[in-house]
């Protein structure tokens, strides 16, 4: 049976486990669980579909992505993997702050309580390591400042002359190989 919160863009899952979460690239849905809806209070479940809302709207599944083979392409730049960490949670901090505009902070930690200790599917972003800055938000304080290390710049430094001198080494090989080879 729908649920009065539910969109179009809202799909509902059989199962009886607690989840939600936000997939898909271009066009995101927002899925949530037959599980949810009978363990949330209204209000809570408007603060779930408020936040996995605000996931679509600003098309974090893809976001994710794209940071995610950035990261892996670039595998050799540690501070890239670092800020691709922070962007996950900014984006999960952005969408608290959605769904707190929305049903109220109170709402939004009951929903983030009864979620707790329920593991997501595989590839969901879940709490994505933010659980902290997303308490201390809804309790009013200032999430955790995030500085990069120096020891973080420099290896991101070095990998990257690494990586240059790797791939000017290699071009001179191929240049070499095609002017010598006559093709």
């Amino acid at each position: 049976m729908p649920h009065t919160a539910f969109s179009a863009r809202t799909a509902l899952l059989t199962t009886k486990e607690p989840l939600a979460f936000c997939a898909g690239m271009l066009r995101p849905r927002v899925y949530v669980s037959a599980g949810l809806v009978d363990k949330l209070s209204d209000d809570e479940l408007r603060a779930v579909l408020c936040h996995e809302a605000a996931h679509a709207r600003r098309r974090d599944p893809l976001r994710r992505v794209l940071l995610d083979a950035a990261t892996d392409v670039l595998f050799f730049l540690p501070l890239l993997r670092w800020a691709a960490r922070v962007q996950k949670e900014r984006a999960e901090l952005s969408a608290d702050r959605a769904a707190i505009a929305q049903v109220g902070a109170r709402h939004v930690e009951g929903a983030l309580l009864a979620m707790d200790g329920h593991a997501a599917p595989a590839g969901v972003a879940a709490f994505d390591g933010a659980a902290a800055a997303r308490v201390a938000q809804l309790v009013g304080d200032a999430p955790p400042s995030h500085k990069a290390g120096l020891g973080l710049v420099g290896l991101s430094l070095t990998g990257l002359v690494a990586a240059t001198s790797l791939m000017m080494c290699v071009g001179q090989g191929l240049w070499m190989f095609v002017t010598t080879s006559g093709m």
